[in-house]
C-alpha cells in the first residue's frame, strides 16, 4: 500500500478532505488563532507559533502516513481554501473501533460544512476502513459539536467527568458513539475518494 492509499482525498459536494499542504498555514493563521476555533480543543490556546508547528506536523504526516490516524485539512472547493480540520483515528483494529474530532473556522458556522466534512470522514471510516464503531468526545459546553454529532446519528452514551485538563481547568466531556448499523449514510451525498 502506498502513501496515497493511506492518506486519501475525500470529495463531497462542497468540500475536499485532504492531506495538509504548506499553503494551508496562511488560512489556519487567519482563523485557528481565534478563540472560537480552539476554545474546546484539549490543548493550549493557539497562537501563530503553535499553528506553524501544527501545520509542520501535518505536513510530516502527509509524507509518511501512519495508516491509523488521519488529520484531514477541510477545503471549501469553491474558495480553494482550508476552512478547518477533521481527525479520524483507529483506536483498535481488533475491535474495529475509531474516533473522530473536528474544528472549523467559526465564521462559517451554520452553513453545514462541519456536518458535511464529518459525514465524509464517517463514510471513509465505515465503508472503506470497515470500522464497526466510531466515537467522539465533545466538551459539555460545546453545543455546536453536540448538534453536529446528533444530526449525523451519534447518540450520547455518557459523561466523562474531568476528562481533560485544559488551560488550567478540568473539563467534562460527553461521549458520543455511532455504530455502522446506525449510520444514516443514505441521507448524505456520496463521498468520492481520489
Amino acid at each position: 500500500m502506498n502513501a496515497i492509499d493511506l492518506f486519501p482525498t475525500l470529495k463531497t459536494t462542497r468540500l475536499l478532505l485532504r492531506p495538509f499542504r504548506a499553503e494551508d498555514e496562511a488560512a489556519f493563521q487567519d482563523f485557528a488563532v481565534k478563540e472560537d476555533f480552539w476554545r474546546f480543543l484539549p490543548g493550549p490556546e493557539l497562537d501563530a507559533e503553535l499553528v506553524h508547528r501544527f501545520i509542520e506536523a501535518r505536513l510530516r504526516d502527509a509524507e509518511a502516513p501512519s495508516g491509523r490516524d488521519w488529520v484531514f485539512a477541510v477545503e471549501q472547493r469553491e474558495m480553494q481554501r482550508a476552512i478547518g480540520m477533521v481527525r479520524l483515528s483507529i483506536a483498535s483494529n481488533e475491535h474495529r473501533q475509531g474516533n473522530i474530532g473536528f474544528s472549523l473556522d467559526g465564521r462559517l458556522r451554520r452553513q453545514g460544512y462541519a456536518s458535511e466534512a464529518v459525514q465524509a470522514a464517517l463514510r471513509y471510516g465505515f465503508a472503506t476502513l470497515g470500522l464497526h464503531r466510531i466515537t467522539a468526545l465533545a466538551d459539555v459546553e460545546n453545543d455546536r459539536s453536540h448538534m453536529v454529532l446528533t444530526k449525523l446519528g451519534f447518540r450520547r452514551e455518557g459523561r466523562l467527568k474531568q476528562n481533560f485538563f485544559v488551560r488550567g481547568q478540568w473539563r467534562d466531556c460527553d461521549l458520543f458513539a455511532l455504530l455502522r448499523s446506525e449510520w444514516p449514510s443514505e441521507q448524505e451525498p456520496e463521498t468520492a475518494i481520489a
